[in-house]
């Protein structure tokens, strides 16, 4: 995805970045995986509607974007989320 991607778990997250910019975050539950984008409201491109918009609902993590895992189906799509993510966070 990049070359200098680094982790920073913390207290209810892992904190992913990339250069110096975090690009996503991931909080575990009981539940499964959340993936967090770090996203502006309208920046992601979802074409199919995995990602749900929570800027304005509490949350954990950096960004606008919630996507949870619930199968792996779905993974290589999910991926291209997170690139976008990368995309937007290092330019």
């Amino acid at each position: 995805m990049h070359d200098n991607i680094t982790i920073h778990p913390k207290k209810i997250t892992i904190g992913f970045k990339a250069e110096n910019s975090y690009f996503c975050d991931i909080a575990m539950n009981n539940k499964g995986l959340k993936i967090i984008l770090n996203l502006k409201s309208g920046d992601l491109n979802d074409s199919k509607g995995v990602a749900r918009d929570v800027s304005n609902v509490g949350h954990w993590g950096n960004g606008s974007y919630e996507i949870k895992i619930s199968d792996l189906e779905d993974i290589d799509y999910i991926l291209s989320l997170i690139k976008q993510s990368i995309r937007k966070n290092i330019n």
